[in-house]
């Protein structure tokens, strides 16, 4: 039977609406695909919790970010530390080891935000030491950068980020984000191939990371650690695939730096290892160290402490942390006479920030009489970093880094302010430079032996299908002892030739 026109030109409309609703559906499911990691981060569930002020960071460093260093960075802008590098195993068990300062845990109760900072490879060894100190910080952190010898020996830090370990890594985060009362942050490096690291921190944000710190530089190996300037375009890409915050750390040595490297990576906040070391004051270009501020802290400070005062008159029991509170009332008393001066601030006036490296040195001092001081080296270390200039320019920097007493690494500061405070009194030596070059050349001298030992034994260690750590166990080699697992030293190999010159061996 023929078909009436009307009927087929019925059929084509009802068949040209299904086509159009069809494509349109096609569309809409494309959109909606492109557009899933938006819909998703859009119907994420809030954090768990709230993150302290993270803009401007003192990063983790072992023997560089203890507790006086820490507090100084504060006074100067930083708003959150990290303590430094803390092995997770003796900490998780020894009682006196946790005790001792140098492990890398001390604090007080100024010393907020605080981020403890641990390496370690195992989920239960690492949430037990975080609970020692969870109770006393903001944040804790997972060591997933440190290039280090040790690190490669021990299995852990930038080695984790190898691709068999990744839910190694994955149940690390998990385990301690589900069990602690506070965040889980990771710090990490940035892997071979960018797409490989945008892969990692999306697994690390799915189990549970708060927070993310991306030094930008890759993970070298254990015999070559750094590999130039910090590549501070990943960290833009990293920022876009994760709604977690992210930290750029590498390329700060002024405030200019810190704004640009914000500027280009889009980051949440910047954090700052090597150029806080030489200028503690970095962060003071944010404005934080406006003085009203300042002052209103410590007098809300003093208002906890008074209500705790009045609560043991009241015949109230304190316990360990708020005895501590109330021991800081001298101190806190003291700051807000220091800031009041005639008992009025101006809004905008700024704390003054030292301008020279020797007063930065003093500030530092000043922190370190406060505590329990670290130990000589870590002090010898942080001021001849800041006042390296000013040692230099006086022929005082290589007396002053091999000071054998607190006392004579004092004296030798004394002695360049003296020179600084009376131009024209400092008259150079052409024998005492020469002796520094020549210091100077022997120091360079035996790390370039080390360098050439180390390379050696890498290559051993390949020929012989070992770990590296085996062959690069502590041993006597001629000319002196190389102790790897232990504070390093510089004695390194060399060969006496027939003319008795030394050379190094390769």
């Amino acid at each position: 039977m023929a078909v009436k026109p009307e009927q087929s030109l019925q059929d084509v409309k009802v068949r040209r609406g299904k086509r159009q609703r069809f494509e349109r559906h096609g569309v809409e499911k494309r959109a909606r695909i492109s557009g899933e990691d938006a819909l998703c981060r859009s119907l994420m569930p809030k954090p768990r919790f709230e993150l302290p002020p993270h803009r401007y960071v003192l990063a983790p460093m072992v023997g560089g970010s203890e507790l006086p260093f820490r507090m100084m960075t504060r006074q100067f802008g930083a708003q959150l530390c990290y303590t430094p590098m803390i092995y997770s195993g003796p900490f998780s068990t020894d009682a006196d080891y946790r005790a001792a300062p140098e492990n890398g845990f001390q604090t007080c109760p100024e010393d907020r935000p605080l981020v403890a900072h641990f390496c370690g490879n195992d989920p239960e060894v690492l949430l037990a030491a975080a609970r020692h100190v969870a109770d006393r910080v903001d944040a804790i952190d997972l060591n997933l950068g440190c290039p280090q010898r040790v690190a490669h020996a021990e299995h852990f830090g930038a080695y984790l980020l190898e691709k068999q370990d990744r839910g190694l890594v994955c149940s690390i985060v998990k385990r301690l984000s589900e069990a602690l009362p506070l965040p889980v942050f990771c710090k990490i490096r940035l892997l071979d191939e960018l797409e490989e690291t945008l892969e990692l921190v999306k697994q690390l944000e799915a189990s549970g990371a708060s927070l993310i710190a991306v030094h930008a530089r890759y993970r070298g190996t254990p015999t070559h650690r750094r590999d130039g300037p910090a590549h501070l375009d990943q960290v833009r890409a990293i920022k876009k695939v994760v709604s977690v915050p992210i930290l750029s750390n590498g390329n700060i040595k002024s405030w200019e730096d810190v704004v640009a490297n914000l500027e280009l990576t889009q980051a949440d906040g910047v954090m700052s290892a090597e150029g806080m070391l030489d200028d503690p004051c970095i962060f003071a270009g944010s404005g934080e160290v406006d003085s009203k501020k300042a002052l209103r802290k410590v007098e809300k400070k003093l208002r906890q402490v008074q209500k705790l005062l009045e609560r043991q008159a009241s015949g109230a029991s304190l316990n360990a942390e708020e005895l501590q509170k109330v021991a800081t009332r001298k101190q806190l008393r003291k700051e807000r006479k220091s800031l009041s001066s005639s008992g009025e601030v101006e809004e905008g006036v700024q704390l003054r920030v030292p301008t020279d490296g020797l007063e930065k040195a003093r500030v530092y001092l000043d922190y370190v009489s406060r505590f329990q001081p670290p130990p000589l080296s870590t002090i010898i270390f942080h001021c001849r970093r800041m006042a390296k200039a000013e040692l230099t320019e006086f022929q005082l920097l290589e007396d002053f880094k091999s000071s054998k007493s607190f006392q004579e690494m004092c004296e030798l500061l004394s002695k360049a302010e003296a020179f600084k405070r009376a131009p024209g009194s400092f008259r150079a030596s052409k024998e005492k430079e020469q002796r520094d070059r020549e210091l100077r050349a022997q120091q360079a001298y035996e790390v370039e032996c080390r360098r050439k030992y180390e390379q050696r034994m890498a290559r051993k260690a390949a020929r012989l299908g070992l770990p590296l750590e085996e062959v690069m166990r502590a041993s006597a080699v001629p000319g002196g002892v190389l102790h790897f697992n232990g504070e390093p030293s510089w004695l390194t190999e060399k060969e006496e030739t027939s003319t008795g010159t030394e050379h190094v061996r390769s």
